[in-house]
């Protein structure tokens, strides 16, 4: 796991390339390297887990004709290393990243068709012409923002070791805020920055020193539904991918939510090795959202200790800007500070990997607005879904904005218009059109950056089996009937994993990882007195995007208990986020 860096076409000096390493130093504090040629740069910060004597980066091969970094964690690279070794080809070590150079020097482009594993991969190819090539993986878990201009092309891990790179002062974007207020978040191929983008899921980059091509590395034909797809199958499955995910050496760290999904994987890890420990963060006070006791449970279930992290009311606002900066890119989740906090205290408890369960409702059909999707009967049901995935309601967001800014927004084209193209996009059904969406495009650009970001900073690798190639397969596979229906979610994760978790976590009512924001955001509290006197001269309106007459009647209402907690928090967020 590592943080990479680089540029392709016009040189940069090498203060350039230090300072864009030292911008995402929390990353890789335990080694930092970096190469040039003429023209190229590649530089890796490495958080060294695998093998940590061997698989230095940046990789050469023999002639020094091909170069690369890479961050993130290729799961089969035992299997490779056999395949490589059938062909004669010997690799040093036992760390997974060493495998990837002569592998593309044998299957070419399609090597990445084989990776199982979750990665973002840049290599320069001198032969026959000089080539930058750039990789995610399939959820683009491993982020990567890119710019590419006339010029070349400039790339990094982090917005800030990209803005160390680049040639000109950022400038925001402004059809970044209406993405943010869209997604609650920047979605994939976006960023906050004007000319700067993110790659993709299963997306790929190619510079020939003239031009930049973007496309998919891989097809994303809807597969035909497979009856063998079964509970016991997924089970078997799932046991597989965390054993071959926890194989190192160092101690594993599990977040425990008190749900389904992370609780299979506290009890799948603990029969496979004795040093894991849970992590569960709580608030302050009492809360309806509280779920100590189920992670308790399913802690004593697994048979593993729990380490319960408390965040304090008090303790918000120094919290929330070293939270947002860690981010990169605005995400309006109030629980990014529940996870910014729990990767914290692992850290400090000397953990470097952790496993969490993200993208298991995605992939089966986990959340409450899928059933209600498929129970709608009239053709405003997308509407109405994406509604459920914006910051607030489009109708109410938009009133945030200047007349001048909607205008902008009509002629040129809105997130939401966007959104509805990508949702209706044709699928086999309904449900298999919600979970395509979800899966590639919500779930990266909320969820797996957020978790990208937020681990890293504190030097920790967050691991998804949820989100592993072959889970995904799985997934995409299933019968809608095994998946949700409009009065069942997850059925078939269920079957496979309730026997693997405590009674008290079967039966319980399914609710999100949380943050109590309405209650730490009630006026009067110490983060109310922080966001009003963030929002009280919003560098948004000043820059003619949003209007304060509109962003104050929102902080009246909330301050006579007319509740608009997630509205504030998330202007709040957007503010800070602003270079």
């Amino acid at each position: 796991m590592c943080r990479i860096y680089g540029y392709f076409g016009s040189d940069r000096d090498v203060r350039a390339l230090d300072a864009a390493r030292d911008a995402q130093l929390s990353g890789g504090p335990d080694r930092q390297a970096h190469v040039r040629g003429g023209g190229w740069g590649l530089g890796c910060n490495r958080l060294a887990i695998q093998d940590p004597a061997h698989g230095r980066q940046p990789f050469a091969n023999a002639d020094g004709s091909v170069h690369a970094v890479f961050n993130g964690e290729i799961y089969n690279f035992r299997a490779i290393r056999r395949e490589l070794a059938a062909h004669g080809v010997h690799v040093e070590g036992d760390s997974d990243g060493s495998v990837l150079l002569p592998y593309y020097e044998l299957h070419g482009d399609r090597f990445v068709e084989r990776l199982e594993g979750m990665y973002a991969i840049a290599l320069v190819d001198l032969r026959s012409g000089r080539r930058l090539k750039l990789w995610s993986d399939p959820l683009a878990v491993k982020s990567l923002y890119y710019e590419a201009t006339a010029h070349g092309v400039t790339f990094a891990s982090e917005p800030g070791g990209l803005a160390a790179l680049r040639t000109g002062r950022p400038e925001v974007d402004p059809f970044a805020v209406d993405h943010y207020m869209n997604w609650q978040c920047l979605p994939p191929g976006t960023s906050l920055h004007r000319g700067v983008s993110s790659l993709r899921p299963g997306e790929h980059l190619v510079h020939d020193g003239r031009l930049a091509t973007v496309g998919p590395w891989r097809r994303r034909d809807a597969p035909a539904p497979d009856d063998t797809c079964t509970a016991e199958r997924l089970g078997s499955l799932l046991t597989e991918e965390v054993e071959r995910m926890s194989s190192q050496s160092a101690p594993v760290a599990v977040q425990l939510s008190g749900g389904l999904d992370s609780a299979v994987l506290a009890t799948l890890l603990a029969r496979r090795r004795p040093d894991v420990t849970g992590f569960h963060v709580t608030h302050e006070g009492g809360h309806p959202s509280d779920e100590e006791d189920y992670a308790r449970d399913a802690a004593a279930h697994a048979g593993i200790p729990l380490e319960v992290v408390e965040i304090r009311e008090a303790d918000v606002p120094d919290l929330v800007p070293p939270m947002v900066a860690a981010l990169g890119s605005p995400n309006a989740t109030p629980h990014a500070l529940s996870a910014y906090v729990l990767f914290r205290e692992i850290a400090q408890r000397s953990f470097r990997v952790c496993f969490v369960g993200d993208g298991a409702d995605e992939q089966f059909g986990g959340y409450r607005r899928y059933s209600t999707a498929l129970a709608a009967g009239d053709d405003t049901w997308r509407e109405r879904y994406l509604d459920r995935l914006s910051l607030v309601p489009r109708a109410r967001y938009r009133r945030l904005y200047t007349p001048e800014y909607r205008a902008l927004l009509d002629s040129a084209g809105s997130s939401r218009e966007r959104a509805r193209e990508l949702l209706g996009r044709p699928a086999p059904s309904r449900l298999e059109q919600l979970l395509t969406f979800d899966r590639l495009h919500k779930l990266p650009g909320l969820n797996l950056r957020k978790l990208d970001h937020l681990s890293m900073a504190h030097a920790i690798e967050g691991r998804v089996p949820y989100c592993q190639p072959a889970v995904t397969d799985f997934a995409r596979r299933t019968p809608d009937r095994l998946k949700t229906t409009e009065s069942r979610r997850k059925q078939i994760l269920w079957d496979a994993g309730g026997p693997l978790v405590p009674e008290s976590v079967r039966t319980r009512q399914k609710q999100p990882f949380t943050f109590p924001v309405e209650a730490f955001l009630a006026p009067g509290t110490t983060l109310w007195e922080f966001a009003t006197d963030v929002l009280a001269r919003p560098r948004l309106c000043s820059a003619g995007l949003l209007s304060g007459a509109a962003v104050r009647e929102v902080l009246d209402e909330h301050a006579v208990h007319r509740d608009q907690a997630r509205l504030v928090w998330g202007l709040m967020v957007l503010e800070l986020a602003l270079p």
